[in-house]
């Protein structure tokens, strides 16, 4: 099978197309043809190096978490050859960059009908983000008050539509380019983030970091005595953010941390809003696996909105 490969860490280079052989499947697996996946900012962190303590190097490496395709082996009865499937495999582990890849059940679940499978790649991971960080992590009900900061980011835009779809007020924050996309997918107030503070009088109910540039203690007075500060990485853009979070983590007891993990159910559930038609897929540009450098350089590099997806 072709796989877009590293064999050490480094820049989008470092990308290569390899031959590799095709995996083999146990009980309660399948076997995947892979059609589409996506590059999420983990995967940059894995290709530059900065999850090595976790991941380690050997041989040739396959990144990619985001999955769409379809089933051609299957030693799980919950799916038939033919079945079409989205999910993710472990955020650093990796290896949807591939023509064929092995999935256990709760990495996946049945691909929402009314949409491509490339769009159906952009969705896993920020979607999961997005909802475990809502429902589980910050317990959100209806009619409250969520500030979503990066409302236009991957895990951001697809938060808005979630929020309001369970009958929210929401306010995010955006860069003025992208302000029009945060109207339209819903936002009900907009703040330019590098124009624009959040009104000192403002309260929110939940504050949904999507962006991951915060922690708790840079928006604390913008919680209600009630609220919750939920973040995808806590202010880890530096060393100080590192520590800041952490302290944090510890004594505040309002804030959490998004841990995505896969969850067929969650999966579900996402689907059935796609298939409502509540949450619409953005996919800003498509790259062929050839190009998957050139699809990580635009990640890190350029700012849009929504996800950046790779057609296998």
């Amino acid at each position: 099978m072709k796989a877009a490969i590293i064999s050490e860490y480094g820049s989008p280079e470092v990308f290569k197309i390899a031959d590799l052989p095709t995996p083999e499947i146990e009980d309660g697996q399948v076997l995947i043809q892979n059609k589409a996946s996506s590059v999420n900012p983990v995967d940059t962190l894995v290709r530059q190096g900065k999850t090595r303590l976790i991941t380690g190097l050997f041989g040739k490496h396959v990144l990619g978490a985001d999955f769409a395709g379809i089933v051609i082996k299957s030693k799980n009865p919950a799916f038939n050859v033919g079945s079409e499937v989205y999910g993710m495999l472990s955020a650093v582990k990796g290896g949807a960059y591939a023509e064929m890849l092995v999935a256990e059940e709760d990495n996946m679940h049945f691909k929402p009908a009314n949409i491509s499978f490339v769009e159906a790649a952009s969705i896993p991971l920020v979607g999961l983000t997005a909802w475990q960080g809502l429902m589980v992590d910050g317990k959100m009900q209806s009619r409250q008050h969520v500030l979503i900061t990066g409302c236009t980011g991957g895990v951001g835009y697809i938060a808005v539509q979630i929020a309001k779809h369970f009958g929210n007020t929401v306010t995010g924050t955006c860069s003025e380019a992208h302000a029009d996309f945060a109207k339209q997918i819903g936002a009900d107030h907009i703040i330019i983030y590098d124009k624009e503070e959040i009104p000192a009088d403002k309260q929110f109910d939940l504050i949904f970091d999507a962006s991951g540039h915060f922690t708790i203690s840079d928006l604390k007075d913008s919680l209600t005595d009630t609220g919750l500060f939920v973040t995808t990485r806590g202010g880890a853009d530096s060393l100080g953010g590192v520590v800041d979070a952490a302290i944090d983590m510890v004594f505040q007891k309002r804030m959490k941390m998004v841990g995505v993990k896969p969850n067929s159910e969650d999966l579900f559930q996402l689907a059935k809003l796609i298939e409502a038609g509540v949450i619409k897929p953005q996919v800003s540009k498509t790259f062929a696996l050839e190009d998957l450098g050139l699809a990580h350089q635009m990640v890190e590099e350029e700012s849009f909105t929504g996800k950046v997806a790779v057609e296998i």
